[in-house]
């Protein structure tokens, strides 16, 4: 029986979220279907790739200061082109990464009648798209065979205008090559990490000035990742005198041995998802304080018992936390046993077979 043939369309495979769960599970899924990913603008892909994976891209470049006209024909012209290639490709199903390339998976899927599923990754209410990407949205989602979401909280966002029974919780999985990495019988250092993009959304300047206010010893913070705050936030931590403590690690391919080495984790966001790098802290056993942001971490974190979770942008509830980890050796033993024995439910083979069970639905 010939395969069937899965067309994703994503706009970047850069370092980042999106970028992550597309290139683990379609990883998985090619055991079972060819794969296409259309991505919208040319990049070195961050993740690895199995050598089955067809990757087509679009656009070279894109231009971040658009007038509006120019913006229009700019998606124009991507959606078309994601059209030639999904046709040429033969693709039996589109399947949409994030709010434009869903709206392009849609409208595309329509034109060429064939189904479509889409999937949004981040709450919907706190996302950066304008207010004309919100409309489109509004109006284009109901159309699609199937919407992928993380958390009850983002698919009671989406069930006021598009039926419930197409609003599909699927949790993100845990990549494939970080799991094996997975040793727990490392030895640790007084490290605590946080892994995510720079920026306002992960707000990791909450952390870095509660680290300031508590009694560190020999603790250190590590930063991993890049962003537009990146700057902003090594100037904070030079006024704080903090240069010796908190290292700014960049973005690393294989976050492994972070995970592997350090002891406690902190996601500070204001908003997101579904957290992968809290969820991949867990699995290797981090204590992990996260904020009860909306949404996520209140579905993968019980407080008190395989975690802590703190209010949004708590400063002193951070420290506090943050604190009792460093000073309690036996309730970090605790959170380590827990978060591990609670995070196996993400392992990518899992998250793949919800994935496959929704793609048979519609081929």
């Amino acid at each position: 029986m010939k395969r069937k043939k899965l067309a994703f369309i994503i706009p970047s495979l850069k370092a980042g979220g999106a970028e992550r769960v597309v290139s683990t599970l379609t990883n998985q899924l090619i055991k079972d279907f060819d794969i296409v990913i259309v991505v919208l603008y040319t990049c070195v892909p961050f993740y690895n790739l199995n050598s089955n994976i067809k990757v087509v891209f679009c656009k070279d470049n894109y231009n971040s200061t658009p007038t509006f006209f120019q913006s229009i024909s700019n998606h124009l012209a991507l959606k078309n082109t994601c059209k030639k290639v999904i046709l040429k490709e033969n693709a039996d199903i589109i399947i949409g990464f994030t709010t434009i390339a869903n709206i392009y998976s849609v409208l595309i899927a329509k034109q060429i009648k064939v189904p479509s599923i889409i999937s949004e990754r981040i709450h919907p209410q706190f996302g950066s798209i304008s207010s004309f990407w919100v409309k489109a949205r509004k109006l284009i989602y109901p159309k699609t065979n199937a919407l992928v979401i993380q958390t009850k909280e983002i698919k009671n966002y989406f069930t006021k205008y598009i039926q419930a029974e197409k609003v599909k919780i699927i949790n993100n999985p845990l990549a494939e090559e970080l799991v094996i990495q997975r040793d727990t019988h490392t030895s640790k250092s007084n490290h605590i990490i946080c892994v995510g993009r720079l920026t306002e959304q992960k707000n990791q300047e909450l952390l870095i000035r509660a680290f300031a206010n508590i009694k560190r010893n020999d603790w250190k913070l590590l930063l991993i990742g890049e962003g537009n705050k990146k700057e902003a936030y090594k100037q904070l931590v030079d006024n704080l005198k903090l240069n010796d403590s908190i290292d700014f690690i960049g973005n690393v391919k294989d976050v492994s041995a972070y995970y592997n080495s350090a002891k406690i984790f902190v996601l500070p966001s204001n908003y997101e998802g579904f957290p992968n790098a809290l969820i991949e802290a867990m699995y290797f056993g981090l204590s992990c304080i996260a904020t009860n942001c909306p949404s996520g971490p209140s579905e993968i974190i019980n407080d008190g018992e395989n975690g802590f979770l703190i209010p949004v942008k708590d400063q002193l509830a951070l420290e506090q936390k943050l604190s009792t980890l460093i000073n309690n050796n036996n309730l970090q033993i605790q959170f380590k046993e827990k978060a591990i024995l609670s995070t196996s439910v993400f392992e990518a083979q899992h998250i793949a077979n919800k994935w496959k069970e929704l793609i048979y639905k519609f081929l």
